[in-house]
């Protein structure tokens, strides 16, 4: 594993990419801990209302990332999009500090929000060129390097906005989120050199025929599998929470303990997936995960004390691991000449299912509780699992067997 991860090191640019991760990590996550309370609290909206902010510049993102991502294949200059985007990224959030009525900051926030957007898959696009301009196959571990660099910001920015609240209030979390995007574009623009995307996208100008996801099974199954898998993943990350104080007789303190547990361990389990990844194959790597993550909702259907939760966070890592570190890398290999496209379709299949997760999560947990909302995870999990054993044809293998039969 340290051959492989120094590997990685010495490809150019790729330690600048991992640093704009982690960076990335924590710019989101010192905030988003805080911002329903924000809103609920300082601009004195309704939790539901709250709702619909997050669905609308959820949306609006998925739009502009595709559209982007259609054309950073062909020609654009990804460091310049990565630039643009993590400098739109940083002007959303002064908009919190500037702006304090709702539906002015609604207008801004979708605006600013959807140009940021394509800034992740952009920066694993990038990533993937720079690994594919060294002629290293490492890619599954390269993704799960990567990923787990997100992950640890995304450990360390709930810690950082919490003392920053503390100290300096909510303008002190928004400003220093601000900083972060900054710093992130500054990084990119100083240290990242376009010569080493442009020699691998030399087919950019060969008329390479547009993917249409709609036409594609073989693209679609796997974006409809990630997809359902995220929606049940976010439908237990709202529900969790209440799970354990109002049905399991848990705190607060309960609450993060288990967070902090599972986050903890998604990184090793990254590095682990990345080494399996030499070995297995990134569908059968997916199936182990689905298993396991279709486990722990049995388990949380039928758990009765807290430890048996907390036990479980292992089985929800591992699951979390997989769709995070190997989920992109499935994508990926099956779009090689595509990297942004690829990487996009993965970014949006997330963000559709965090808001179909949200919303799905939320209505169930109102309709038959919190303990009996997991059969909706349980329904979505095995429902992405008969997808990807779906037997998929590209569309060239499918005119072979027409004309064979």
């Amino acid at each position: 594993m340290l051959k492989r991860t120094y590997a990685l090191l010495l490809i150019p640019t790729y330690p600048i990419f991992m640093l704009c991760m982690l960076l990335q990590g924590m710019a989101i996550s010192i905030s988003a801990p805080f911002l329903a309370v924000y809103f609920t609290e300082e601009l004195g909206v309704s939790a539901g209302t709250f709702g619909i902010f997050t669905a609308v510049t959820l949306i609006s993102g998925v739009a502009i990332s595709m559209l982007i991502a259609k054309r950073s294949d062909t020609g654009l200059s990804r460091r310049k999009l990565m630039v643009i985007c993590m400098t739109f990224n940083a002007i959303a959030f002064a908009g919190y500090i500037f702006i304090h009525d709702f539906y002015p900051l609604l207008i801004y926030m979708t605006v600013f929000t959807a140009a940021g957007a394509p800034a992740m898959p952009q920066l694993f696009a990038s990533s993937r060129e720079a690994v594919n301009a060294s002629a290293s196959a490492d890619h599954a571990f390269a993704n799960s390097t990567l990923r787990s660099m997100f992950s640890l910001g995304f450990i360390s920015g709930p810690l950082a906005g919490a003392v920053l609240l503390g100290h300096f209030g909510y303008q002190g979390v928004f400003l220093s989120t601000t900083i972060i995007f900054l710093l992130n574009a500054l990084l990119v623009f100083s240290f990242v050199r376009s010569s080493a995307a442009a020699a691998v996208r030399q087919v950019s100008k060969s008329g390479h025929k547009p993917v249409r996801l709609h036409r594609n099974t073989r693209v679609l199954v796997p974006f409809l599998v990630l997809t359902l898998l995220y929606a049940g993943h976010w439908a237990n990350n709202l529900n969790i929470s209440l799970f354990i104080i109002n049905t399991l007789g848990g705190n607060t303190q309960n609450v993060a303990s288990v967070a902090s547990i599972c986050a903890l361990l998604e990184i090793p389990f990254m590095f682990m997936l990345g080494l399996l990844s030499a070995k297995y194959s990134n569908k059968l790597l997916m199936g182990w995960g689905i298993v396991l993550g279709a486990v722990y909702y049995l388990l949380v259907l039928g758990a009765g004390e807290l430890w048996q939760l907390i036990a479980g966070q292992v089985l929800l890592a591992f699951f979390v691991a997989v769709i995070s570190a190997i989920g992109i890398s499935y994508i990926q290999d099956l779009l090689p000449d595509l990297p942004g496209y690829a990487s996009t379709l993965y970014t949006n299949a997330t963000t559709i299912g965090r808001l179909t997760g949200s919303l799905a999560g939320g209505a169930a947990a109102q309709w038959v509780g919190y303990r009996h909302s997991y059969w909706l995870c349980l329904v979505l999990i095995v429902g992405s699992l008969g997808l990807l054993l779906w037997p998929q044809r590209s569309p060239e293998e499918k005119i072979t067997h027409q004309m064979a039969s």
